[in-house]
């Protein structure tokens, strides 16, 4: 029987690896383990992917849905808890499927204490960093989202754009995302021209356009200058933005208040669960279709998972749907 080689077995790792994350990132959302529990640590040394450092916790179930108690548990544990990978390359590609093996080799490896790989311990997070990968698994899937399409322009979503970016302004008043703030009018010259002369002010609104008796809003564009808005213009702004937006939620995660992030969780709970096309046969008078006059059919609705603006030759990443069911039985069996 075929010995796997070195990256073979990397691959296999990953692979599952990969799978566990997503679970541990939907458990960043949902948290269905408390603190406290027992469940399955991922630390660093399962070479988690690019983005996923945060997500460290998965239940027991899951993990098992994955790597399935017996050899492939042992043999997973084993190899992220190993410190010397490639030193035991050829040790483990001559036991590749051997039980036994593995379970000692598992054993072996969570005794030496060497490595931060995947083990059963308790769950003891900090609450802030648990908030923190909470605010970063919520932008992560709401770009997802929105690169499928599922993200609506509804007047909450309109609404939580404006507070995020209003939000992650205040945070760091040097953030791009000052460019898409809507400042109301009424107060602007108290609130961003608080330290501007009449005559400054008057500078910025003559080069920018902004007329206070005709706009509800300003922006302040790269050069400083007041660009008048109307309520249309200030929601197409951070709607046209809204990925920028969307993805500074996970870059000042640290930051983010919880009110916000539960609204970015329940934005993406919206689209996960988009409305059904319509139905192509309502309407047809199913009788007629009998006779040789009758209606033309509808056309039915194109496949809804194909989206023709995405490059078939593009890897979409992780796999979401992957996480179903366990791995394989491995590499050689």
């Amino acid at each position: 029987m075929k010995k796997p080689t070195l990256e073979q077995m990397k691959a296999w790792r990953d692979k599952a690896t990969e799978r566990l994350s997503v679970l541990a990132r939907n458990n960043a959302i949902e948290e269905p383990i408390e603190s406290g529990e027992e469940c399955y640590q991922l630390g660093d040394d399962c070479c988690k992917p690019d983005g996923y450092g945060q997500f460290c916790w998965v239940t027991e179930d899951q993990f098992d849905s994955v790597l399935p108690p017996g050899i492939e548990h042992d043999r997973y544990v084993a190899m992220t808890n190993t410190f010397d990978f490639d030193g035991e390359a050829k040790e483990w590609a001559d036991n590749w499927n051997d039980p036994e093996y593995w379970d000692d080799a598992a054993d072996e490896a969570l005794g030496d204490g060497q490595a931060d790989g995947a083990y059963w311990t308790t769950r003891d997070e900090d609450p802030a960093d648990a908030n923190s990968a909470r605010a970063l698994a919520a932008s992560q899937i709401a770009l997802e989202l929105d690169g499928d399409h599922l993200i609506e322009r509804t007047p909450e979503n309109i609404g939580l754009l404006h507070d995020i970016v209003d939000t992650v302004h205040d945070t760091d008043p040097e953030s791009n995302l000052g460019y898409y703030r809507a400042w109301p009018s009424m107060t602007a010259c108290e609130t961003i021209g608080e330290h501007l002369t009449d005559g400054e002010i008057t500078e910025k609104a003559t080069y920018g356009g902004w007329n206070p008796d005709r706009d509800p809003y300003l922006r302040v564009n790269k050069d400083g200058d007041w660009v008048g808005m109307s309520q249309d213009e200030a929601d197409r702004l951070v709607w046209d933005n809204r990925k920028t937006i969307l993805k500074n939620v996970g870059a000042y995660a640290d930051d983010m208040p919880d009110d916000l992030t539960n609204r970015v969780c329940a934005m993406d709970e919206r689209a996960a669960a988009p409305t059904p096309a319509p139905d192509p046969w309502i309407g047809v008078d199913m009788d007629a279709l009998f006779g040789s006059d009758g209606p033309t059919l509808p056309d039915p609705d194109p496949d809804p998972g194909i989206d023709p603006g995405i490059d078939p030759g593009i890897d979409p990443g992780i796999d979401l749907n992957a996480i179903n069911g366990p791995m394989g039985p491995g590499i050689g069996m």
